[in-house]
């Protein structure tokens, strides 16, 4: 009998391969060396090494998402003229590619992982040619989930889905990954932070859960919490946007 083949997305040869390729590119004197002369001119990139610089990039200990993301939007800001900084920049945004890896099923686990991780390099090169005010992790997180997705819909060969019901997205929707949308996005954010007199961190949460296709316990394991807190922080914040609109009445 053969041996069945991998499940999880740590299980898939690409998967491996990236974190094999990272544990020496990390540590290398080359990468080391374009940090100190990037440092020279942006203090948000001033790491001894690359595992330094990922780890401060995927930090759980903070307060608002900007704060983590600040190691990613200059690495954003590089990318363009910099190979390496798309290659720093995938590597932050990992772990959440391979949740998107382990949360679709029809696929076997090589092709979700090649899917996944092209798409989210594209997405890292959109996102650093199309800067916006949202927080970059969630963005990418955010464009490259529904990219795949229509990618999903559209292979009618297989009935590939993500395991969460989101059967609302017909074919007919317009290019999930485009800028309009995400502009869309963030004028939702921009109206329910300024009827509820929110922080964007609360507003967005509203926004992502209730329009942008996102469950709670989604946005929970990335950012690493309770999904009681999340529901508790988005029922304080849909209350306050209630009260704002009677006032506004």
């Amino acid at each position: 009998m053969g041996t069945a083949p991998p499940a999880r997305p740590a299980d898939s040869e690409l998967i491996r391969r990236l974190d094999a390729e990272w544990r020496v590119l990390a540590q290398s004197r080359w990468l080391r060396e374009r940090l100190q002369s990037w440092a020279s001119t942006d203090r948000r990139l001033d790491f001894a090494d690359g595992e330094e610089l990922v780890e401060a990039a995927q930090r759980r200990d903070v307060v608002k998402w900007s704060e983590r993301d600040q190691v990613l939007t200059a690495l954003l800001e590089r990318v363009p003229r910099e190979a390496l900084a798309q290659r720093m920049a995938l590597q932050v945004v990992l772990p959440g590619l391979k949740s998107l890896v382990n949360g679709i099923r029809g696929w076997d686990v090589e092709e979700r992982a090649a899917r996944v991780v092209a798409t989210a390099i594209d997405v890292i090169a959109w996102c650093a040619a199309e800067p916006a005010g949202s927080p970059p992790s969630f963005r990418i997180y955010t464009n490259t989930r529904r990219r795949v997705l229509r990618s999903a819909i559209r292979d009618r060969s297989e009935p590939v889905m993500f395991v969460d019901d989101y059967g609302h997205i017909d074919e007919g929707a317009g290019d999930l990954g485009e800028p309009s949308e995400a502009q869309r996005l963030d004028q939702l954010v921009a109206w329910v932070q300024e009827r509820g007199r929110l922080r964007p961190d609360s507003a967005r949460l509203v926004v992502l859960t209730r329009a942008g296709g996102f469950s709670v316990d989604e946005l929970a394991d990335v950012e690493a919490l309770d999904p009681q807190t999340l529901r508790r922080r988005r029922l304080r914040a849909e209350q306050r946007v209630r009260q704002g609109l009677s006032l506004a009445v």
